[in-house]
């Protein structure tokens, strides 16, 4: 069956990217320092980032235990959390804004955790359904193929630009647009948008791109991915279409933490359920709950079938959660099965904290996560079968 897929990769300096890399580098100061698997840290992380221009506002909520007896000063400063997140990304020196002359503001509201409220984290505090994805396509780590070219491909090009740091920017991104004909592709159109600096003719951009990725693309073929490189044509590129790119960043657009949404799960071709997963707790089940799904869809194409859909959703007040559904099928032309609930794990292998537990979630650095893909490494812990 001939189908279409399309996805995107959002680099590291765009907007959106770099307050989710703040809100989630908050989380991992957070949860500091790194707790046993047996004694998982229950601190509470509702955070959310907005940035323009030369301007970041943080607002939300920071609970932690050790708070009862100190000050909580002592929680690491924000404003040294942003600027590693831009310098990170590739800001300062040629690309503006300057991360050390950022204005940052911050009402963060920072309590103790009581005791009463760390007992109930198990529990969850908000309804949600969240849902896991895979196919038997090890070649894609059993992602959508679209879904899983941007991200390599973006990742590429983010290791690229770190050689070029003068010429191309922080800010890109990457949209596939391909047809998968019983697991060959074949393209209709890879769009590059990439920030460079003012000079670099549009010639000079397609003769740097061209051979990179025809290079990048032909290493996915020879991995497995039929079609990668073979069906790809220089017209199939569609670089910086809207005319030169050098205004970026923050400097460029506003970001906002948790946008993200789709390019974060699976692509567009898989719905994605509940909420964002940047600046949460490990302990919120739109954090910790797609992982644990995920985790299930993966087991089930391993035992044959050819694609699986998990549904998982909570109530408020639920340390497991109510709804648990899974669907299989046998080909790309066949209807969708349930699976029985007797053939699922037992319910308390989804509760919360098993999920916090067996997937070591507590000793995660989630800044990183969202730039690699939240289920493109196999050796993550939700990704292990």
């Amino acid at each position: 069956m001939k189908t279409h897929d399309h996805a995107e990769y959002v680099s590291p300096g765009h907007p959106d990217r770099l307050a989710d890399a703040i809100a989630n580098g908050i989380v991992d100061q957070a949860q500091w320092p790194l707790p046993t698997p047996k004694q998982p840290a229950r601190s509470l992380v509702g955070i959310e980032v907005a940035v323009h221009d030369n301007t970041v506002f943080i607002d939300g909520r920071i609970a932690q235990e050790r708070w009862e007896n100190s000050e909580y000063e002592e929680f690491p400063h924000f404003p040294s959390i942003v600027r590693d997140a831009y310098k990170k990304a590739g800001y300062g020196e040629e690309w503006e804004p300057d991360p050390n002359k950022l204005e940052i503001i911050q009402r963060v509201c920072l309590e103790y955790l009581s005791w009463e409220e760390a007992s109930i984290r198990p529990y969850s505090d908000d309804q949600n359904i969240v849902i896991g994805y895979a196919t038997s396509r090890p070649e894609t780590n059993h992602l959508p193929p679209a879904h899983w070219l941007a991200h390599h491909i973006g990742n590429r090009v983010l290791e690229f630009r770190k050689t070029s740091p003068h010429r191309f920017g922080p800010d890109f991104k990457v949209l596939v647009d391909i047809t998968d004909d019983s697991g060959v592709i074949a393209w209709r159109k890879l769009v590059l948008s990439i920030q460079h600096a003012q000079g670099v003719a549009m010639e000079d951009q397609h003769r740097t791109f061209l051979p990179f990725l025809a290079e990048a693309l032909s290493d996915v073929e020879n991995n497995g991915l039929a079609g990668a490189a073979s069906s790809f044509l220089p017209s199939h590129l569609h670089l910086n279409g809207g005319g030169d790119f050098v205004v970026g960043g923050p400097r460029g657009d506003n970001g906002l933490s948790g946008k993200k949404l789709v390019v974060d799960h699976y692509g567009p071709s898989v719905p994605i359920g509940g909420g964002a997963l940047s600046g949460k707790d490990v302990w919120k089940v739109d954090r910790c709950g797609p992982l644990r799904a995920r985790q299930l869809a993966k087991r089930l194409v391993a035992t044959g079938h050819h694609e699986a859909k998990v549904h998982l959703g909570w109530a408020p007040g639920e340390d497991i959660p109510s709804l648990r559904d899974a669907f299989v099928r046998k080909d790309s032309d066949s209807h969708w099965l349930e699976v029985p609930i007797s053939r699922l794990p037992r319910p308390d292998w989804f509760s919360i904290l098993s999920i916090v537990h067996d997937l070591e979630l507590t000793s995660i650095e989630w800044k990183n996560i969202p730039i690699v893909g939240t289920f493109l490494d196999s050796k993550l812990p939700w990704e292990r079968v």
